[in-house]
């Protein structure tokens, strides 16, 4: 049983939608119910007459606030950004036109029905090859097109990349799109402090990147937002960052003076939470008949949803593993990303990299049965062979190392390769209604990519205290990971504590200010690097740079290490702290984490709010 385990087996842990302020009013979303139209007028005043109702905003009342630009500055068309609020046309279902805000969370879910919007309704663009093609209904006429960004050019393919082969085979597939879906549906918890410092608590990736997110969506400074990362009940990639509800959401506590909460429902969170995948990908793969490929193309068509979110820079993560674990010798691609009337498109599972592998797979298996030959034969003549020595792809990706050939053997030979050929054949042959269907993959991806704001880093801070037990702060931002254990594991293996006497802290970016999060198989990799390296430092062991110098007296009785982790250096420090200082400040945390062990569960009482010296603290 990991460290986290007895809280969720017991009161089930701590989400946002559990965080009770007092005086906490609710926030409802009144969403279009047409894809594509002009708003004529938004009318609130039926439902500011209902039962319970404290206040209804528009888009109008929200003008002042930045609009939420496309990422990637410089990259992706800055002409579609998205305001808090439609304020004069809606482009997707599920887009947010008004807020209703009621005293209880019910009184909303009538009230908000009572929002009268008048849409003048257009023509809706939902196919993005239609999205793509020049005599289209353009979704935002100050950008000119609907071609959000492109990662090459299709026209200029190389006229004689398949010369010279004895098959071509060419098809265009679909990477449907998809909902994330998590348990825990998007949801904040929003309150401002005397000082006009904003404190939100959101499930999130990373707190960082959330605040900055937030802040940007406000106009205001990052230093002053908090946030607090409850517990998280799944993100898959969609809770990176925040959405315009999030802002709104803060906004309206600050408007109010007052607390304001919000959880969707489930119906919202399908048609408002950022989607997955939707590429369309045409193939092209060349080569002899002894199954040989010589040749591959890859040209996609991203379908970004109605507003420029991550998803529109998915592409460029599939062509940087366009041609997977194979040694292509002529490869290349080329891709687009327009917008259409659907919701947004973002990260989801692996973001732009399962998309290749789909692609590259399918086209192998189009080869193969072009050919006659057997698929897992046509793959082990591909691989790239076995190297110790960085591999450089065409498309600049580099491989560290890899035996990919072996991989295969060894999959095969698990699952009885030959023996489900053999019953596949022998219920073709008999004409068994109950046929056998066989699938094979091979599969790169690079992971441990950089958080929201740079390349690849993380930090992390080891503090022992006098009654030696210690407590981590970490930069990623754990969802089911298990990180409390893990890296407990790891300072334990270091330090010599025992495992259940550490506490691992995350997700609040007064207590931890620096973080990339958690997401592109990145934690372990990064923030477990991290948190190795300052136990190293802390007990002067031996680190990747020689030795650490040894920790010297603390007055206070306790130490501390930091450490942030880069792929080519690391820096460590250590030195003593007073009680004050903020890296020791383990009060911050105002809720229960992995308390007990498997053999001595604790299970803490749900935390109650209350505002003291102008801080939202819990008490128990």
């Amino acid at each position: 049983m990991r460290t986290e385990d007895p809280l969720f087996l017991t009161i089930g842990a701590v989400y946002t939608d559990d965080v009770r302020l007092p005086g906490a009013c609710h926030v409802h979303f009144v969403r279009s119910a047409v894809a594509h139209a002009r708003i004529r007028s938004v009318d609130v005043s039926a439902a500011l007459q209902a039962p319970g109702v404290v206040a209804a905003f528009t888009g109008a009342d929200l003008a002042d606030l930045p609009e939420l630009a496309p990422p990637m500055a410089g990259m992706i068309n800055a002409r579609m950004s998205q305001p808090l609020l439609a304020r004069d046309v809606v482009r997707y279902v599920g887009e947010p036109v008004a807020v209703v805000v009621t005293e209880s969370r019910y009184q909303g879910e009538d009230a908000a029905d009572l929002v009268d919007v008048d849409y003048d309704v257009l023509p809706p663009v939902i196919d993005p090859a239609e999205a793509a093609r020049d005599s289209a209904a353009v979704l935002f006429p100050a950008a000119g097109t609907n071609v959000a960004v492109s990662f090459g050019d299709a026209a200029e393919f190389r006229a004689d990349l398949f010369d010279g082969c004895e098959v071509v085979v060419s098809r265009t597939i679909v990477n449907q799109r998809v909902a994330p879906a998590p348990m825990e549906v998007r949801a904040a918890v929003a309150a401002w402090n005397e000082d006009g410092r904003l404190t939100a608590w959101i499930p999130n990736q990373g707190a960082q990147g959330t605040r900055e997110a937030l802040a940007g969506m406000l106009g205001i400074d990052q230093a002053a937002v908090r946030v607090i990362t409850p517990d998280v009940g799944g993100a898959f990639g969609a809770k990176f960052g925040a959405d315009p509800e999030h802002a709104v959401v803060c906004w309206v506590a600050r408007r109010l003076g007052r607390p304001a909460r919000w959880a969707e429902t489930r119906n919202e969170n399908l048609v408002g939470m950022t989607h997955g995948r939707a590429q369309r990908q045409t193939v092209t793969i060349g080569g002899s008949r002894d199954g040989t490929v010589t040749a591959y193309r890859l040209e996609i068509l991203q379908d970004s949803g109605a507003y420029p979110r991550f998803g529109a820079f998915l592409p460029f993560l599939t062509i940087m593993m366009a041609p997977g674990p194979y040694a292509i010798p002529r490869a290349e691609a080329a891709a687009t990303s327009v917008v259409t009337n659907t919701t947004p498109v973002g990260a989801y599972r692996g973001a732009g990299r399962p998309e290749a592998t789909a692609a590259v797979e399918r086209a192998m298996d189009l080869f193969a049965a072009e050919i006659g030959a057997d698929p897992a034969e046509v793959r082990r003549k591909n691989l790239l062979p076995k190297f110790t020595e960085p591999h450089t792809t065409d498309f600049g990706t580099v491989y560290d190392s890899g035996d990919y050939a072996a991989a295969l053997e060894v999959a095969l030979s698990a699952a009885g390769y030959q023996d489900l050929r053999d019953e596949q054949a022998k219920r073709r042959a008999s004409g068994d209604v109950v046929q056998l269907g066989i699938g094979l993959s091979c599969y790169v991806e690079i992971t441990g990519l950089g958080g929201e704001e740079g390349g690849p880093s993380e930090n992390a801070t080891v503090e022992i205290h006098p009654d030696g037990s210690a407590t981590i702060l970490t930069g990623t931002s754990p969802h089911g990971q298990g990180h409390a254990t893990v890296w407990a594991m790891l300072a334990s293996d270091e330090l010599g504590i025992d495992v259940d006497k550490i506490t691992v802290k995350w997700g609040d970016t007064d207590l931890i200010p620096e973080g990339g999060g958690t997401g592109g198989s990145r934690s372990l990799q990064q923030g477990g690097a991290a948190v190795q390296q300052a136990s190293r430092d802390l007990s002067g062991c031996s680190c990747a740079r020689g030795s650490a110098p040894p920790v010297p007296p603390s007055r206070s009785g306790r130490t501390w290490a930091w450490s942030r982790w880069t792929p080519r250096q690391a820096r460590w420090r250590c030195g003593a702290s007073s009680p004050s200082t903020t890296r020791a400040r383990s009060s911050t945390r105002c809720w229960p984490r992995g308390s007990g062990t498997a053999a001595s569960p604790r299970a803490p009482r749900r935390p109650s709010w209350k505002k003291s010296s102008s801080t939202w603290r819990a008490t128990r």
